[in-house]
Order: structure tokens, then C-alpha cells, then sequence
């Protein structure tokens, strides 16, 4: 079992790539380093003009990889069997990794392919004050998902979050406390809602 995470740190605008650092120093890494379990390793789909500034600033190892296409073929060619993505700027309780592994190991002899999902909470980074947030299901994936794979012939950012079910239809939900989606002021996936 090989088991990556997978986060994308891909800004040409330095300004938000510095306020996302920030957020990412001070949320991701730590929560890396936390883990239980270190059965893992890093991935980060970035582009080669930052990526040295990336290894200096981000005090953990990785793999950069450059866009989807290079990013599906490490996947592929190190048949990582788990794959988990997880935002630079997002937390993960110290025993995220321990749990998506035992969930794995449990689930893999009855499906070839299946996802994990985490129900998150939301919480606001300048005030500690965390909601709850409607509950995802086995057709409207979380934005904390492993895509899991005996034989690995798909990537977990083959489909936007949402609709990852098209790939693995087999959907396990873990409870909140696992991860927590981080508003900073600067999220990107909310400004484009707007």
C-alpha cells in the first residue's frame, strides 16, 4: 500500500502565493508533521517558477510535480494506491492518515475502487470559531477525499471533488473532527463564487 497526499501550490501572483504560505506554514505543515502515522509522502502540484521557493519556505519534504498530466503519470508509474487530496491551506486532525489507511485496509477486499471521504467543519482563521457544514454524500463528494485503488488507473484530480463518485461510485464517509476547511479571506475557491 503507498499512500500520497496531494496539494496544489500552482500561483503566478506572489502576493497571494505569500498569503497562502502563510496560512500553509501555519495549518498544513504542522498537521503533516502531527501525523500518527508517517506511511505517507507529500505531493505538490506546483509549476517550476516557485518551486524553490516552495522547498526553502515549506519546512517538509515533497514531490513537485508540474500540472495534472505529470502529476497523473507519478501516480500511475508509483502505483500509489491511496491517493488523498488535501488543500495547502487546510487542517487534518493527527490521525487523519492513521484513519484513511485502516478504512483502506478494511474496505480494499471487498472494492477494487472506492473513495474515503471526511465530513469537515469550517473554520475561521482569524477568530478560531468553527461551523458545522452540510453533510456530503455518496453523490456530492467532500473536498477531503482519498481515491482509493487496488490497481491504480485513475488520479483523484481526474474530476472536480464534487463529482468524483463518477470514478469510485463505492463512497465511505468518515465523520467530522477529521479535517476542517479553512476561511482565511484570501480563498480562492470562494472569490471565484462570487
Amino acid at each position: 500500500m503507498k499512500h500520497s497526499i496531494l496539494t496544489r501550490i500552482n500561483f503566478t501572483d506572489l502576493t497571494l502565493l505569500d498569503q497562502y504560505l502563510k496560512v500553509t506554514k501555519k495549518v498544513l505543515i504542522p498537521a503533516l508533521k502531527s501525523q500518527t502515522n508517517k506511511n505517507f509522502d507529500l505531493i505538490v502540484i506546483t509549476n517550476p517558477e516557485i518551486v524553490d521557493l516552495l522547498r526553502s519556505e515549506l519546512d517538509y519534504p515533497f514531490t513537485a510535480v508540474y500540472g495534472n498530466g505529470q502529476c497523473y503519470s507519478y501516480l500511475l508509474d508509483n502505483k500509489i494506491n491511496i491517493q488523498t487530496r488535501h488543500d495547502c491551506d487546510d487542517y487534518m486532525s493527527p490521525d487523519y492518515v492513521q484513519k484513511i489507511q485502516e478504512t483502506y485496509l478494511i474496505t480494499h477486499k471487498k472494492y477494487d475502487k472506492f473513495i474515503i471521504q471526511a465530513q469537515p467543519t469550517q473554520l475561521i482563521y482569524q477568530t478560531g470559531e468553527e461551523k458545522s457544514l452540510s453533510p456530503y454524500s455518496s453523490r456530492r463528494c467532500s473536498m477531503f477525499l482519498s481515491l482509493c485503488q487496488t490497481n491504480v488507473i485513475n488520479h483523484v484530480f481526474e474530476r472536480k471533488h464534487g463529482q468524483m463518485y463518477e470514478i469510485a461510485s463505492n463512497v465511505i464517509t468518515l465523520p467530522t473532527g477529521y479535517t476542517k476547511w479553512v476561511i482565511h479571506g484570501k480563498n480562492q475557491s470562494l472569490l471565484k463564487k462570487k
